[in-house]
């Protein structure tokens, strides 16, 4: 009977298994308990699979034995795809593309514009050069989409969505770049931004005073770091634009300065009596704080000689102050702006517009309004540190009635067609240009950019993945007199228990052998 029982109770075990498989090859679930979900896919990618409604098709080119560290790279890959298959409709599917061998393989990926990549492998204790194949073509109704090289799962969800939100959307919308005022120019300038948006967004520069109809098909205008004041007939095309619920930027640099020679001025590019109409003024000022980056500074040697030695800058902000209840900044560790300038949007509380604050300076900042002096030799006293939290970026959102309404404008300008709170429209104020520069472009400028973008254009899913693996858990800042009393703890706590622990063992020994003592001697 006990047998019976031992074989009855072996087999339920296999039955429960085999039925926990079979169920899992239909309902896929998994479990992810980091703060933001970073290794499940979010709820914009299962939307754009489940909702598909033609067929779509993923085809993937990877070498056999890629070596290390790719070489886990295809069963990363597959996990991944079994996760969007698993919340897709029946229209989404993919492959490993299979081929006899690698050079038809490669044959095969270089006709859809995968190329093949050397990687150095060691072999017989040497170290050899392999050709591979490590990329994903995209099929859409008649549209195909490429992503050459996989280097990695880090950012794949996010390749994988913009691909299908490209090849699915029917339009993409436009960005354009406004030009002729000395804006920093496009493409030039921003080729990290301009990679990081040309999958999701069509962009394009455009000279309003060549082209007074470019802005006709676009959604979102970026002003960036004009050194001139715009022109009346290019401010009402842009008011228009406003007006009729379009998206705009206002990126301004006020600030024009020379670290070498250690000097700085205003630019002539004075426009605040136009942008206090919606809401924002960015202050004729020069930021310095405490909280700040550091920068390279080299010292010549009479003989010949240098040095080389880094100090904080007090100019180059490292804003760490970010609105973390906001989403397009809640999951960047900082943001870096040179030469900023403050902004002032307590004008927009009288048209009841919407402001969020987006990036402040630290507890301990200052601003210079007149005789700018940025020579890095120059020692800022700590007194002058008498600021704090001065906005940098800020967004507003409502409706604007047209700066135009009751003014008078030359005959040049057709206002024929003058609109007036037709739509809500969204801004974006910040004192600082610069940022959206290669130079100046880190990951987190870069990704600050494009979700604002992305929040502009209301496609908040693409905020959420591009935000996952940038997301940093700050440590909570303490004061000095709490520094030293964690710093006195962490070095006299561990002696201090070893010490009580060995007492204790050794009273909890000398009890035990007390106790043998008197039972030998009774």
């Amino acid at each position: 009977m006990g047998k019976l029982n031992n074989t009855t109770k072996i087999i339920l075990v296999i039955a429960i298994v085999v039925l926990i498989n079979l169920i899992s090859l239909y309902l896929f679930t998994r479990l992810d308990l980091t703060a933001d979900r970073r290794y499940s896919i979010s709820n914009y990618s299962k939307d754009l699979v489940r909702n598909l409604d033609d067929k779509f098709t993923i085809k993937c080119y990877f070498s056999d034995d890629i070596p290390y560290p790719y070489n886990t790279l295809r069963r990363d890959v597959k996990d991944k795809l079994e996760e969007f298959k698993a919340y897709a409709s029946k229209y989404f599917q993919f492959e490993f593309v299979k081929a006899d061998d690698a050079e038809k393989l490669a044959l095969d990926a270089r006709r859809f514009g995968i190329p093949e990549i050397q990687l150095n492998t060691v072999e017989n204790d040497q170290i050899q050069i392999k050709k591979v194949v490590m990329g994903m073509l995209f099929m859409y109704e008649d549209k195909t989409e490429v992503l050459p090289i996989v280097k990695g799962t880090e950012n794949l969800e996010y390749e994988i969505s913009s691909k299908m939100n490209k090849l699915i959307k029917v339009a993409l919308p436009t960005v354009a770049f406004l030009q002729g005022h000395d804006e920093i120019p496009f493409p030039d300038k921003m080729q990290t931004v301009q990679k990081m948006l040309r999958e999701n967004y069509n962009l394009k520069p455009v000279n309003l005073k060549e082209e007074p109809d470019g802005l006709r098909d676009a959604e979102i205008l970026v002003i960036a770091g004009p050194k001139t004041v715009i022109p009346d007939d290019e401010k009402y095309l842009i008011d228009q634009f406003i007006i009729n619920g379009n998206k705009v930027m206002f990126l301004i640099e006020n600030v024009e300065a020379d670290i070498n020679a250690g000097s700085a001025s205003f630019y002539e590019n004075d426009m605040n009596k136009w942008f206090k109409h919606y809401g924002f003024e960015v202050k004729r000022n020069l930021i310095f704080d405490i909280r700040s980056s550091s920068i390279q500074v080299r010292q010549q040697y009479p003989g010949g000689g240098y040095s080389i030695s880094y100090i904080q800058y007090p100019f180059i902000l490292d804003l760490l102050n970010l609105n973390r209840e906001n989403i397009i900044v809640k999951d960047l560790k900082s943001l870096m702006m040179a030469f900023a300038s403050s902004i002032d949007t307590s004008y927009a509380k009288k048209d009841s517009i919407e402001v969020t604050w987006l990036a402040r300076t630290s507890e301990r900042s200052g601003t210079q309004v007149r005789d700018l002096n940025v020579n890095i030799q120059n020692k800022i006293p700590l007194n002058q540190y008498n600021r704090s939290h001065l906005p940098v970026a800020a967004i507003l959102m409502g409706k604007y009635s047209s700066y135009f309404e009751d003014k008078t404008l030359p005959d040049s300008i057709d206002t024929s067609g003058i609109m007036n709170r037709d739509a809500t429209s969204r801004i974006l104020a910040v004192g600082n240009a610069s940022f959206v520069m290669d130079d100046y472009a880190n990951q987190n400028n870069a990704v600050f950019f494009a979700n604002v973008v992305d929040w502009m254009a209301q496609e908040k899913g693409l905020i959420e993945i591009r935000s996952k693996n940038i997301a940093a858990r700050q440590l909570k800042e303490v004061s000095g007199g709490s520094k030293g009393t964690i710093k006195f703890i962490s070095v006299l706590l561990p002696p201090i228990l070893v010490i009580l622990i060995g007492i204790l063992f050794w009273r909890i020994k000398k009890a035990r052998y007390t106790k043998i003592q008197r039972f030998m001697g009774a």
